[in-house]
């Protein structure tokens, strides 16, 4: 029947070279055609339900409602229904043209795929399916088994559902028990590489390593159906749980990283098989064109990377449909004014070099510039924010500009159809383009949205953004054209901003974008949709940029009561008194209102409530800086700068090995015990000064050591002065002499005095000291020694005679050596050792 016919209402039955009708294969119980809609100017699928018997009754009305509830379907994974229709009783439906591969063939040709492959395949056509939980009487008759594997912008593979299930008897809602075998089937498909026939799961090591969840529903599925699950919802968190397991990297459990296509994964096109009836590429193109890659070929079908074999220039040739697939009359390939095109005058418009057509083929050529398509980029970013969007409306508005200067008056908007225009001449490296795509567009190097005004493929077979005017609402041509821009122009920036590809009524918007612009076109798609007129290109720029700069929405609590107040009228309510009860209410009069009283001060401005503003950090005052500042320095000065005479502490004294031998000889009695010294102390306790008048041996030295007075005074050995805070530089001792003996004088050296003599003793052993030995601080008795010399226990020794100098004539004087005055040094002093009438007491 449909052999014999030209047309099908506004749809043109394409035609084989022998003239008949292209069927394609889908469904077993409908018959599918190969149509060109005259309404919309695409290649769409003819589906006639019931191989295109009449349908009567009861099944007439349910399979025109389920194919009406399929119209509202979006998404990549379902086939987009796009007219539902009824001719001569022949129910049909029409849908966008599937390019792809059957997953049955796919497996056979290239085998099985990756675990991780075939799980994130599966979570994708589960998700979507659980998108429709509103569309239970459309759900349980989709048939999951009947797929294909196709590409997204021939960058991600995808899992298509073809068959809605229309031709079938209605089934009870929410009976998913089919569906769930089908996807068990599926799975046994994808990982084993060969159908299932009825074997057992279990001798498949593909199938034993799954996860004991997903491998015992599989194996209950395939072996026992009566007693298999029947929740999808439990068979996807199965899937999802085994493609956890299979991916451990957190980055990796992206599924989108796992679908990325490659040359062993890209699926074949069908479609260029239909129209080109198994005729090479290469003798399309004949000897005028050369093919750089093979790869490119097979990759894009319809878009092929080629040099002109003469001028050696790199185009881009796109193949197009043969008059008899779609008539020549029914579209413009390339618009008669494209040679007024101008690249310095009109850069944002692609244009086309030559078109080559025949009875069995035609093809176009357009310049190849470095770049890639809007879809492609949108492919990786799924969404752009409202700043991207704007930069890339501004240049397509420019180019609708540019078109219209140039007499083309329809253009199409989709994004396949934008090229991005980026870097320098030549082609980009994959890396670059990873760089790229990973910037925002407001920040990426200076480039180029262009337009294509001729026609490709994908211009045929993709299905549009938005829906063609009624012609028959306006009086003529231009305006239809001019509402046609109007309407793309609305539509690509919703795709922009949601990421949709096949739009809605009431798009989602992301909570990016601000709510402000999406109530804007929210309400212009309504108004397009009740009243057919959208605003113009450059109005609904203008207006998109100035919501794009709106203040914020208002806080949830504001919306909650349905009012806002305005930010001046509010007043601050100041503190609140936990005794505001106790004031009574008699203070004020009845003719007196009481106070207003309102949250928020009049001071407050509206963008002091911007969460976004960055508050400006707190400052020390700077008196406190200055004074932080002094002191460090001030500790970092006494810490290393260098010492005074008078900052020292105890002063040094450098003793020879035979000074030390006297000293111990003098500190030595037979019949008394000797104190031991004690370790050395910083200063002098309380207890030193009430030792007997004349100190010992060990205590002249110490009183030599030590910083002594101003003055010393033989007349009263017993009282000894105590240190003060800050010792005095340290002198030579002098001792006063007798009245009329001569003026005190310093101890002279050790070269002019006369050594006394010691009284006979048997000396200690004498302490070998390797050198010089250097005493810092004074020898003073322990605490212990110092109580038992109170109570009694240690006698006191015979004090000494006091320190003797022998007065010399001042000539004899030995001047101290030059710089023996510097900071860190002592005088050297020789000490009088007692004689030996002089010991006696007197």
């Amino acid at each position: 029947m449909t052999s014999e016919i030209p047309s099908f209402g506004h749809l043109a039955l394409s035609r084989r070279a022998s003239g008949e009708t292209v069927r394609l294969v889908r469904s077993p119980d409908e018959v599918v055609l190969l149509a060109f809609d005259k309404q919309i100017k695409r290649l769409v699928e003819l589906h006639l339900l019931k191989a295109g018997e009449p349908l009567e009754g009861a099944l007439k009305k349910s399979a025109m409602e389920r194919a009406r509830m399929a119209a509202e379907v979006r998404g990549p994974t379902f086939m987009r229904v796009l007219d539902v229709g009824e001719d001569q009783g022949v129910v049909y439906y029409t849908s966008n043209l599937n390019e792809g591969e059957f997953v049955a063939d796919y497996i056979m040709r290239r085998g099985a795929l990756p675990p991780a492959t075939v799980f994130s395949l599966l979570l994708q056509l589960l998700d979507d399916v659980m998108l429709l939980a509103d569309k239970q009487r459309l759900v349980s008759q989709i048939r999951l088994d009947r797929v294909m594997i196709t590409t997204v912008e021939d960058t991600f593979l995808q899992l298509r559902l073809y068959d809605f299930g229309l031709n079938s008897a209605e089934r009870a809602p929410g009976d998913h028990a089919r569906q769930v075998l089908q996807v068990c089937e599926l799975i046994f498909l994808l990982l084993t590489g060969k159908p299932f026939t009825g074997e057992s799961p279990d001798r498949y090591p593909a199938l034993t390593a799954l996860p004991m969840s997903l491998r015992t529903t599989v194996r209950v599925a395939l072996s026992d159906p009566g007693n298999m699950p029947t929740s999808l919802e439990k068979l996807r968190d199965d899937v999802r749980e085994a493609f956890s397991a299979q991916v451990s990297n957190i980055q990796a459990r992206n599924t989108r990283k796992q679908l990325v296509v490659t040359a062993a994964l890209q699926p074949a096109s069908q479609l260029q098989q239909l129209l080109l009836e198994g005729v090479p590429v290469e003798r399309v193109l004949g000897s005028r064109f050369r093919v750089e890659a093979d790869d490119d070929g097979r990759r894009y079908p319809f878009s092929i990377a080629c040099v002109n074999a003469k001028t050696d220039v790199p185009v881009t040739v796109h193949l197009l449909p043969p008059c008899r697939v779609v008539d020549k009359t029914e579209y413009d390939a390339v618009p008669l004014q494209s040679w007024r095109f101008n690249p310095e005058k009109h850069p944002n418009i692609l244009r086309s070099l030559s078109l080559w057509e025949s009875p069995d083929w035609s093809f176009l050529t357009e310049e190849r510039e470095p770049g890639f398509s809007l879809s492609r980029l949108l492919t990786e970013r799924l969404t752009f924010n409202a700043s991207e969007v704007a930069v890339v409306l501004r240049q397509v508005n420019a180019g609708i500009e540019q078109a219209l200067d140039c007499g083309v008056l329809r253009l199409e908007l989709h994004p396949s159809n934008l090229f991005l225009r980026v870097g320098k001449n030549g082609p980009m490296l994959a890396r670059e383009h990873e760089r790229l795509m990973q910037k925002r567009l407001d920040a990426w190097p200076p480039f180029h949205v262009k337009l294509r005004p001729h026609v490709t493929m994908r211009n045929l077979y993709e299905s549009p953004l938005a829906e063609p005017p009624d012609a028959a609402q306006f009086e003529g041509s231009h305006l239809v054209d001019r509402e046609h821009r109007s309407r793309a122009f609305v539509a690509l920036a919703v795709y922009l901003l949601t990421g949709q590809r096949q739009i809605g009524d009431v798009p989602v918007f992301p909570e990016a974008v601000p709510e402000a612009l999406s109530m804007y076109v929210r309400e212009t798609l309504e108004a397009t949709h009740l009243s057919g007129l959208t605003p113009s290109p450059t109005d609904f720029l203008e207006r998109f940029e100035t919501c794009m700069s709106a203040p914020a929405a208002p806080d949830l609590a504001t919306r909650l009561r349905g009012s806002k107040v305005a930010l001046e009228e509010m007043e601050s309510a100041g503190s609140v008194s936990d005794f505001e009860d106790d004031t009574p209410a008699d203070d004020f009069s009845d003719d007196e209102e009481k106070p207003q009283v309102s949250p928020i001060s009049r001071r407050l401005h509206a963008h002091e409530f911007d969460h976004h503003a960055q508050s400006p950090r707190r400052r020390l005052p700077w008196p406190v800086l200055a004074a932080a500042a002094l002191v460090i320095l001030g500790v970092l000065a006494w810490l290393f700068m260098p010492g005074t005479k008078t900052d020292e502490v105890a002063a040094v004294k450098r003793v020879t090995e035979p000074e030390i031998a006297a000293i111990l000889e003098a500190d030595v009695t037979k019949d008394e015990p000797t104190l031991q010294p004690s370790p050395p102390v910083a200063e002098k306790t309380e207890e030193t000064a009430e030792a007997s008048a004349p100190a010992s041996a060990p205590a002249t030295v110490a009183s030599a050591i030590a910083p002594p007075a101003k003055s010393a005074t033989p007349a009263k050995p017993a009282e000894v002065e105590k240190p003060k805070a800050k010792p005095e530089p340290v002198k030579v001792a002098t001792v006063s002499p007798a009245p009329g003996s001569g003026p005190v004088m310093p101890a002279p050296a050790a070269a002019a005095a006369k050594p006394p003599v010691v009284e006979p003793v048997k000396p200690p052993a004498p302490v070998p000291v390797p050198g010089p030995v250097t005493i810092r601080k004074a020898i003073m008795p322990t605490p212990d020694e110092i109580a038992k010399f109170k109570q009694g226990q240690i006698k006191p020794q015979p004090a000494p005679l006091p320190v003797q100098v022998n007065p010399v004539k001042p000539e004899s004087v030995t001047p101290s050596a030059p710089g023996s005055d510097k900071v860190g040094t002592v005088p050297a002093m020789k000490m009088a050792s007692p004689a030996g009438d002089g010991g006696k007491k007197s």
